[in-house]
């Protein structure tokens, strides 16, 4: 759809790659794009990419469960175990009603934050034009997909938000509704049930919120330090600006990828920072990529009672069971394996393009963490370079361990009836 004229504004010819590509990159929620979405597409095929950044979004296999619901169609186990295994949920018992809650959720949080951005858009663009921009940029920022449609009121392309940099209000609506989309739908079901019923959070939603809360403020403390002085970045802004802009960049560096200055001008300490955010990512269950806080929390608190001697990993008087502390290990060792492999094949297809290893780098962190900043990386792919990043936006917002768990289910594998002797490792 997106490779047919209609879809193209002023008569763009358009390959397959690039429509392939920003397909790809809108569904898996991420923002990387290799043209100018408004420059380059016309209305339909910005609705388009609206359309897919929403299925994206929700997630496919829960509009799949909702449609199986509404024609009353019974889901198999298999279906509903790859439904609980993507969306990381603890059981399938409530799955349909947490699916209309998901649903509620994400049309509330979208139509407020389309509200209150056309307070700001309609008196700039017109009421037809300020309501569209309204409505694209609330479920783009809702959804952490990081597309924007600011182009042709921008002196150049690929500006994203800098004409909004020292725009506070822009930026709380934009910022609130990214942090709301990472946050989980389990989470703000969480809330909802703690509110309704007056009950106390459960440990995972305290996880959640405790650990958000300080990677945002360490990441705009880290940015502001490395970038106090840049005046390419944050350097020529006020006191308030400068503390504005590095909160904006932390936000956004949990999935979603608005920018109020140049990524590409970042000292590389504030890049490493930055991949560091987009590999942790937003929370289970939510719009975001990354491996997710909880999972971060879990291995970090592993980690230290392990080194502590303790036998049972511990946290505010309840045990975490060996299976999750297991799969949290093994998610971060396959993400960062993958990274790892992928970050040094784009060193040797990007060569031609003069990147250094730590841009590519940033450029497959931010495609695995559906984030969508780049270091102007992404224009300048070559088609090998556009499959890995696919690939990389594909296995961040599906989930590694779910494509696994997967591929596990579909094998029939056979049950050993008996166990191995021990063997003994050092370690260390």
């Amino acid at each position: 759809m997106l490779a047919l004229p209609i879809s193209l504004a002023e008569k763009h010819f358009d390959n397959l790659f690039t429509a392939l590509f920003t397909a790809t990159s809108a569904t898996c929620v991420t923002g990387l794009t290799l043209v100018d979405i408004e420059r380059y597409y016309s209305d339909f095929g910005q609705a388009v990419i609206l359309l897919l950044i929403q299925t994206g979004g929700l997630g496919f296999m829960s509009l799949a469960m909702l449609f199986s619901l509404l024609l009353k169609r019974r889901v198999s186990p298999k279906e509903r175990l790859i439904f609980v295994q993507s969306m990381n949920l603890f059981s399938g018992e409530k799955m349909f009603p947490f699916i209309k809650s998901m649903l509620t959720f994400t049309f509330i949080f979208e139509g407020v934050g389309a509200l209150l951005l056309s307070v700001r858009f309609i008196p700039m663009f017109g009421v037809g034009e300020g309501i569209a921009k309204s409505v694209f940029h609330s479920v783009s920022a809702f959804c952490n997909a990081g597309f924007d449609i600011l182009g042709k009121s921008n002196p150049r392309p690929f500006m994203s938000f800098e004409a909004y940099a020292d725009d506070l209000y822009v930026n709380a609506v934009i910022g609130l509704l990214i942090v709301c989309g990472g946050l989980g739908f389990i989470v703000w079901y969480d809330i909802y049930r703690a509110i309704k019923d007056r009950k106390r959070l459960f440990l995972y939603s305290k996880m959640v919120l405790a650990i958000s809360g300080i990677l945002i403020v360490s990441g705009a403390a880290l940015f502001l330090v490395s970038e106090w002085d840049n005046p390419a970045t944050i350097g020529n802004a006020s006191v308030g600006g400068k503390i504005l802009r590095a909160v904006f960049l932390s936000i956004n560096c949990r999935t979603a990828g608005f920018t109020t200055f140049s990524v590409e001008a970042l000292t590389d300490v504030s890049k490493v920072t930055a991949m560091l955010l987009m590999f942790v990512g937003g929370s289970s269950g939510s719009t975001a990529g990354g491996i997710k806080t909880v999972t971060v929390g879990v291995i970090l608190v592993a980690v230290f009672q392990i080194i502590r001697g303790n036998r049972e990993i511990n946290i505010h008087k309840r045990r975490i069971e060996n299976g999750v502390v297991s799969r949290a290990f093994a998610l971060l060792t396959v993400s960062a394996l993958t990274l790892l492999v992928c970050s040094f094949l784009l060193n040797f297809t990007e060569k031609a393009s003069g990147n250094r290893l730590l841009d590519l780098a940033f450029e497959a962190f931010s495609a695995f963490g559906t984030v969508g900043l780049t270091a102007s990386v992404t224009p300048e792919l070559s088609h090998l370079g556009m499959i890995i990043i696919m690939a990389l936006m594909f296995f961040g917002r599906v989930g590694i361990m779910t494509i696994m768990f997967t591929v596990m289910v579909s094998l029939k594998a056979e049950k050993q009836p008996f166990s191995y002797p021990k063997a003994n490792f050092l370690i260390g």
